[in-house]
């Protein structure tokens, strides 16, 4: 084993974690050739990865996929969670639904969003920014439109949270909590922290790499130029198939910056969502590694890192990288 193949991890962490049915009841629907509608690929944090930030990264299949249960049926199994209430974090946020279609985004189910006292509409592929203490939570839509196809669900922050670490103050008892009342879009003062795309001619990170627009598709860039006082941002792409090249896609050249850097690639592959279907070279502090399950991966602040190249494309890829920008750059280091 390398000195850093520790901030890689291509398994699922703290499955009792997740929202849902329990990890046990999720064996026990696999076992029976069943499927809930929204499956987990990873689970990141500080005690998952050392120094790593907070991270999530999630499916969520169409109900027409072979062996999903209805949301009725799976409401009904004995483990299903507690609903979830509106909660703030100490650290900023970025979550993310985000339509699998490239060239159709807008094939989404439309759902919203909760910040603060009002209720956001979203009726297309999104990124949220949600800065530190601000209360939050996705809601179900209206209209009973549904996406013919997957929708990528991910956060990543840089804190370290778990459900039962919520204050006091953030347990809501469904008896008592109220939905925001619906407003006309132009008196929400909160929609300047959602990103539907990425901008033209947007600066990029200064080593991330040019990319062939056949293969490569732009989902949203966010920043502090983006969204205000932005302190976390990222870059999220759709890497697709066709790249016959030995040499493959040079994405990120070798860097050494001052804060970390999460780091997500995962398959939409039904059949096996922890394979790949790729193959990514990824070097850190000078070695080599060759991974080809989905993972995620963390960059301590002044680690060399790079360069990364993904080959072999066969199934469309998710692709995330998140770090601190703005002023974060020095209050959300990361840890080594």
């Amino acid at each position: 084993m390398g000195q850093y193949d520790k901030y890689i991890c291509t398994t699922l962490q703290k499955r009792d974690m997740l929202p849902g049915p329990n990890w046990q009841e999720v064996d026990k629907l696999h076992a029976n050739g069943k499927r809930i509608a929204m499956e987990h690929t990873l689970w990141l944090d500080s005690e998952v990865i050392q120094g790593s930030y907070y991270g999530e990264a999630t499916w969520i299949w169409p109900s027409s996929y072979p062996g999903i249960i209805t949301r009725e049926e799976q409401m009904k199994l004995p483990t299903n969670d507690k609903p979830m209430f509106p909660h703030a974090h100490n650290f900023p946020e970025l979550l993310s639904w985000w339509g699998t279609d490239p060239e159709h985004p807008e094939d989404f189910n439309p759902m919203g969003m909760i910040m603060d006292d009002e209720l956001i509409p979203l009726n297309s592929s999104w990124v949220a920014y949600i800065p530190t203490g601000m209360r939050h939570m996705p809601t179900m839509g209206r209209g009973g439109k549904a996406a013919s196809a997957p929708v990528c669900h991910w956060v990543s922050g840089p804190g370290f949270y778990t459900r039962e670490h919520e204050a006091e103050e953030d347990i809501h008892d469904m008896k008592t909590f109220e939905m925001p009342k619906e407003k006309p879009i132009d008196e929400l003062k909160n929609t300047k922290y959602f990103v539907y795309g990425t901008k033209p001619g947007q600066a990029r990170r200064c080593y991330m790499l040019p990319y062939d627009p056949k293969y490569v598709k732009p989902m949203a860039l966010v920043d502090d130029t983006v969204v205000p006082v932005c302190e976390f941002g990222c870059e999220t792409l759709w890497l697709l198939p066709g790249d016959k090249s030995k040499a493959g896609y040079k994405m990120m050249k070798e860097r050494t910056v001052s804060h970390g850097t999460s780091i997500i690639f995962q398959a939409m592959n039904y059949d096996s969502i922890t394979d790949l279907c790729a193959e990514v070279e990824l070097w850190i502090g000078g070695e080599k590694h060759i991974i080809n399950k989905a993972f995620g991966a963390y960059i301590p602040p002044d680690v060399k890192a790079g360069p990364m190249v993904i080959r072999n494309i066969k199934k469309q890829i998710f692709f995330m990288i998140s770090y601190p920008v703005g002023l974060g750059v020095t209050k959300w280091r990361g840890g080594k």
